[in-house]
């Protein structure tokens, strides 16, 4: 792993401050991924990260990495490591009050993502993205000021540590400092923040057995309440609930119990008899959903959280942090490597990220807020019980692997609404 610091950095650009491509704040998925793909360009870069290690990595995450974003990982290098380490080829099924909604034909003949703890695929992400040339890896540092950026000006971030104060230069800071970005707030960036009305309890346990014919996880949607299991590396089970704020006193005395109990108390649950709790819960009371301009000025930009956050209950977090990432990558690096403007490339990255998120974001915002499901929602999930074409449209669309039109076509609505008129599931 590459590692230097701000002395060594200030050597190689022999100037008093740091003098990069581009700085990119934060060393998670969606900045060390970016990292690795500038750096692969020839984009000089620097990464700078708050924590003081290589190894730290996000607790409250649901570890779920959406389909969607296999084709990044791919490019990225990640799969075989990630298989290696022990991650779990994920896939849901969807309990509902109609039916279990199921994806058609084999298991194995299912486009799949990854369950992988993030204790193991931080580091393995910042280990790759480090081991670049030209990329400088800065730990223990925070962003305190922007200086410049107006116009065809370079941008200088003020970083500070324990013991020092250091300053970058480049031509593009990029925000990948997580929902709280202080990238954003410091370009002024523009944001609109939607109310969560559930909150989330989640821990691991060993032990749980999945219920039969599941491909490897499932999801109980109980009117607004969601309930997740998902199998995961080191023989371990994320078990996740996301419920409506009136549930939130039944966990405030025993979170652990409270969890289990639930679990136990769905139908078709998982078998629980064996399980003990692998560590303590983890969760959030209030996690509003935030939506902010990508490219805040003519060369800032935001990837991952700090341009979108969406609702965690869907898993999309950990995929689009990825997917973001190769979308400003492909857009900055033939700027930055030919010298052309970089207002152009930051517009890209912006229709990008509308064109391939924004639909799914503002149906998932919606549901955030409503405390039940649509007639369209009802329609939906019916149809998809009684008939399985139905059912693996809905399932690409949870993961993502779909855009939100496909399930507005009239070949997909047609096939719905004769399932309708002609087949009855059964309600539970």
């Amino acid at each position: 792993m590459l590692t230097s610091t701000p002395s060594q950095a200030k050597a190689k650009a022999g100037a008093a401050d740091v003098h990069v491509d581009v700085t990119i704040v934060g060393a998670s998925l969606a900045g060390c991924a970016t990292a690795t793909l500038l750096g692969r360009a020839g984009v000089s870069v620097c990464l700078i990260d708050k924590h003081s290690g290589p190894d730290a990595y996000k607790r409250l995450c649901g570890h779920y990495i959406q389909p969607s974003a296999v084709p990044i990982i791919k490019r990225l290098g990640l799969a075989e490591p990630i298989e290696a380490a022990g991650g779990v080829r994920n896939g849901l099924d969807l309990w509902t009050r109609w039916g279990l909604i199921a994806f058609p034909g084999a298991p194995e003949e299912r486009v799949h993502g990854y369950n992988l703890q993030r204790s193991q695929l931080d580091p393995m992400i910042r280990e790759l993205a480090t081991s670049i040339p030209g990329v400088s890896y800065m730990p223990g540092y925070r962003a305190m000021a922007l200086e410049g950026g107006s116009g065809s000006d370079d941008v200088v971030v003020e970083l500070s540590s324990r013991s020092e104060q250091v300053r970058v230069k480049s031509r593009v800071v990029i925000g990948a400092d997580g929902r709280n970005s202080t990238i954003a707030r410091l370009a002024g960036a523009s944001e609109r923040r939607t109310p969560n009305t559930r909150f989330c309890c989640a821990t691991y346990f060993s032990g749980v057995e999945l219920p039969p014919n599941s491909p490897g996880g499932r999801l109980w949607m109980i009117g607004h309440d969601l309930a997740l299991v998902a199998p995961n590396d080191q023989d371990v089970t994320v078990l996740a609930v996301f419920l409506d704020k009136r549930h939130q006193s039944e966990f405030k005395v025993d979170r652990e119990a409270a969890l289990a109990n639930f679990f136990t108390s769905l139908p078709d649950p998982p078998a629980m008899a064996d399980a003990k709790c692998s560590g303590p819960p983890v969760g959030y009371s209030d996690y509003e959903l935030i939506l902010r301009d990508p490219a805040p000025r003519s060369n800032v930009a935001l990837v991952g959280d700090a341009g979108l956050t969406s609702d965690p209950a869907m898993a999309i977090g950990c995929g689009w942090a990825l997917q973001s990432a190769g979308w400003l990558a492909d857009a900055l690096a033939p700027a930055l490597v030919e010298g052309e403007p970089l207002a152009p490339a930051l517009r890209r990255y912006r229709r990008e990220r509308r064109r391939h998120l924004y639909g799914h974001h503002r149906m998932i915002a919606l549901d955030a807020r409503v405390r039940r499901m649509s007639l369209f929602q009802q329609f939906m999930m019916s149809a998809s019980a009684a008939d399985s074409s139905v059912g693996g449209t809905l399932l690409n669309f949870g993961e993502r692997s779909i855009p939100v039109r496909s399930l507005f076509v009239p070949r997909t609505l047609g096939r719905a609404g004769l399932t309708k008129l002609t087949r009855k599931p059964a309600v539970t």
